[in-house]
């Protein structure tokens, strides 16, 4: 999949450029956003091509406008940025947001103002809910043209706000916003986007999940991965929703990224991390491979836990990145030296290690025969599973429960 990332000048009553705001939009279609991108991922992507060409460079010198979904404003990633050079353009939250998640974003959107940030929301997303709070915070209201009216005008006015008005394609558009009281303008009609740089998603989420998975792996303590987290646009978000979730079964809800990370340990904490990462990453090109390839992980953990418990968490990232030469087109062994990955998981893949290989063909097998034995009456009377229970030792009983348990997760895992 192709997409592209652009920048579009905005302009004052007096037709002069005051920022730009950068987007990323589908190389055929430059209004239409790639849905196969998460949102957090699109910040990510555009925050390194900020940090790439210089904020200053990119905005000529003058504010640079970044779409943030309201959820990923905690993320520490747009601190990298220039305050005084930054309009954060807020977007409703993708996931549900619970009120100390939402206490935190108004907190840190008082924080950034005060270094100099300044803030934009679209009207449309005022009257979602709990956004409402946002026109007290927001220093800039944006409106399409289209839905332009004067009781708009007047409520953004009276509190104070500037009005930006969008999708301005002919002059009649500019006429209006003009005399209706607009403040800045953007749209076609004023000037086109211009085209920053062009990408196929693959290779640039290839490099980005390189990086992380380096980063994890250098980590040796909860705090540290905490730290890794927390520079990434979505990623805290997310570990707090995980932990927070009926399957961890929290005493109190979990609020810091440190607490989440010392609940859940650094080994647990380094496989949740990656399957959180390579979730955004390879679910976009193929979604079927990565969820066979965390069944597979959370299958050969339970299966090397009753036969040798010694590898547990070697099996998991064994099952983990069983696939990862179909997903992301790399030859497994070099990509898994590139990210620093054990030597015992790499031999566990090349036969060098003969338990662990074992591990990972048992759970190859259940992975892949688990489908066709739930279609019978009694699932362990499958062939497979028989012979798999000859081979492991593991009672069939137990391995048809083992996957079960392990798809179900899965699917749990996926919707966070």
């Amino acid at each position: 999949m192709s997409f592209l990332i652009a920048k579009q000048p905005i302009f004052n009553k007096e037709g002069k450029r005051i920022a730009f705001e950068v987007f990323l939009r589908k190389k055929d279609n430059m209004y239409e956003y790639p849905k196969e991108v998460p949102y957090s991922r699109a910040t990510y992507i555009i925050i390194e091509i900020l940090l790439e060409q210089s904020i200053d460079r990119v905005g000529e010198g003058k504010r640079v406008m970044i779409n943030v979904s309201f959820d990923s404003i905690v993320n520490k990633a747009l601190t990298a940025l220039d305050p005084k050079k930054l309009i954060i353009d807020i977007i409703e939250p993708q996931v549900p947001v619970g009120d100390i998640v939402y206490r935190q974003v108004l907190s840190t959107i008082d924080k950034y103002t005060e270094s100099g940030v300044l803030f934009s929301i679209d009207e449309s997303v005022l009257k979602k809910e709990k956004m409402q709070d946002l026109l007290s915070k927001v220093h800039i209201v944006s409106v399409d043209v289209r839905r332009l009216n004067s009781s708009l005008v007047n409520m953004v006015k009276a509190n104070g706000k500037t009005l930006l008005v969008t999708r301005i394609e002919k002059e009649e558009d500019y006429k209006k916003a003009l005399s209706e009281g607009g403040d800045l303008f953007q749209g076609m009609f004023l000037e086109k986007p211009f085209i920053l740089k062009e990408f196929q998603i693959a290779p640039y989420l290839k490099n980005t999940l390189l990086k992380l998975m380096a980063l994890i792996h250098k980590a040796q303590s909860p705090k540290e991965i905490a730290n890794v987290i927390s520079t990434d646009v979505g990623m805290s978000a997310k570990i707090l929703r995980l932990v927070n979730s009926a399957y961890y079964f929290p005493i109190k809800e979990i609020s810091s990224i440190e607490q989440a990370c010392a609940m859940l340990g650094l080994k647990n904490l380094k496989n949740i991390f990656l399957v959180l990462a390579m979730n955004d990453y390879t679910s976009v090109e193929n979604p079927q491979l990565w969820k066979k390839s965390l069944a597979r992980a959370i299958i050969a953990q339970k299966i090397a836990e009753i036969i040798n418990p010694k590898y547990e968490s070697e099996a998991y990232l064994m099952g983990l990145f069983s696939l990862i030469d179909e997903i992301l087109g790399v030859d497994k062994i070099s990509f898994l030296k590139d990210v620093k990955i054990e030597q015992i998981i790499i031999d566990g893949f090349t036969g060098r290690n003969k338990e662990l290989r074992s591990i990972l063909d048992y759970a190859i097998t259940l992975e892949e025969k688990y489908s066709e034995a739930i279609g019978m009456q009694d699932p362990a009377k499958h062939d497979a599973i028989i012979q798999l229970e000859k081979l492991s030792g593991i009672n069939r009983e137990v391995l048809v429960s083992i996957a079960r348990d392990a798809f179900n997760l899965v699917e749990h895992i996926i919707k966070v």
